[in-house]
């Protein structure tokens, strides 16, 4: 099937008639989203409704599975156009409550937990993809989620603590990942002069320091709801007790932000296999990578023959506009295809070590002015910040 070609299939049929089409799938975001523009067909005035399945396949891939979540049409002596909202399947897990019975005991593994959850939901035809293996939850790690809290926001939580991310595959499955410094067979090329390997036909350049942090400390606290383990520990056992655990911090530094910004962080749920520095370098790397975003748009779907643009994929990019030569990270994208305009994405960036455990980025080939692999660094840490009150781990 042709790499252009946009397939949609509803309730089981593929469905002709469409006006235009568009899919988002992020790196970090659980559900992806679609737009779907139709207009009425003879007899049928809504051909499409509430609830409807559907998936939308990009050549033969799929992009999108799931449902329809709103319908807003309108009518005109004009026109009858209907927009519809379609979102993964796996919307369900981010919009529903967990309901009793969520009590993991360790040990026990991230993906495992995932699936007994999605069955206490009644979700279990949501699928669980396991790329990173993360370790499992172990002594004194109980997770436990309350009846009224929501699926994906219990489950987030908890995925933090071992410093992975869930996406999704375009068919409706949790993805559990982080940044494995995958290489994508594409590029994105924009030289000033006309040259051939030109393939932008435009971007966008943004940086900010929102959210961003010089220095993100966290405290270590150990889970204390582990009932049956602290019972049978001694009195004057180390971890329980509350003084020297809150002097334990993990620190982790980003140098492209100002030694004023500052932030603390309480150490939450329990870290019993990880650190606070790895908690600490989860967040840090986090924030930094969503203050900074590089996007371009290209013609196609494809980065490569067989190979969709899709997050997760580490590509070279140059751009003489914004001053960069780099190679950056792939974290969202956006197909389109109307019948005026043809197949277009947009391609959305940041640095190339976003979403995993490094808390600085790798040294850049980018200028000053660009990526930001110039700036790293230049600010420095927080001077003295580390001091009595706060033991660092290593």
């Amino acid at each position: 099937m042709p790499a252009e070609t946009v397939t949609v299939v509803v309730n089981g049929a593929a469905y002709q008639g469409w006006k235009s089409v568009t899919v988002n799938q992020a790196f970090d975001k659980v559900a992806g989203d679609a737009t779907l523009t139709i207009s009425e067909q003879r007899g049928r005035p809504l051909p499409i409704n509430l609830g409807d399945f559907v998936q939308i396949l990009m050549g033969s891939t799929p992009t999108i599975t799931g449902h329809v979540h709103e319908v807003d049409g309108s009518e005109t002596w004009k026109s009858h156009e209907i927009v519809l909202k379609i979102r993964d399947q796996t919307q369900d897990f981010v919009d529903s409550t967990l309901g009793p019975g969520h009590e993991h005991k360790p040990p026990i593994g991230f993906a495992d937990m995932l699936r007994k959850g999605l069955g206490k939901m009644g979700l279990s035809k949501i699928g669980v993809i396991d790329k990173v293996n993360p370790d499992p939850f172990g002594t004194a790690e109980v997770p436990v989620g309350g009846i009224d809290e929501l699926g994906h926001a219990f489950h987030d939580k908890w995925a933090r603590q071992r410093q992975v991310v869930m996406n999704t595959d375009g068919k409706g499955n949790i993805v559990i990942d982080r940044n494995r410094k995958q290489r994508g067979p594409g590029m994105l090329f924009s030289a000033l002069e006309d040259n051939p390997l030109n393939n932008c036909t435009e971007s966008k350049y943004k940086k900010t320091d929102t959210g961003r942090h010089n220095t993100t400390a966290q405290a270590s606290q150990k889970s204390q709801n582990d009932m049956k383990h602290w019972e049978g520990q001694p009195k004057d056992d180390k971890p329980a007790q509350a003084n020297p655990m809150s002097k334990k911090w993990g620190i982790a530094t980003d140098t492209g932000v100002r030694p004023e910004r500052r932030k603390h962080v309480r150490g939450g749920k329990g870290s019993n296999s990880g650190s606070p520095k790895k908690g600490a370098k989860w967040r840090s790397n986090l924030s930094k990578a969503r203050g900074f975003q590089y996007s371009a748009k290209v013609v196609g779907f494809e980065m490569a023959p067989g190979q969709l643009w899709w997050p997760g994929f580490i590509i070279p990019v140059r751009d003489d506009h914004w001053n960069l030569a780099d190679e950056l990270f792939i974290v969202a994208v956006r197909f389109h295809k109307d019948w005026s305009k043809g197949a277009t994405t947009e391609v959305i960036c940041t640095y190339n070590d976003a979403f995993s455990e490094s808390s600085e980025g790798e040294s850049s080939r980018t200028a000053k002015t660009g990526s930001g692999g110039g700036d790293i660094g230049s600010f420095g840490g927080a001077p003295d910040f580390a001091g009595e009150e706060y033991q660092g781990e290593e």
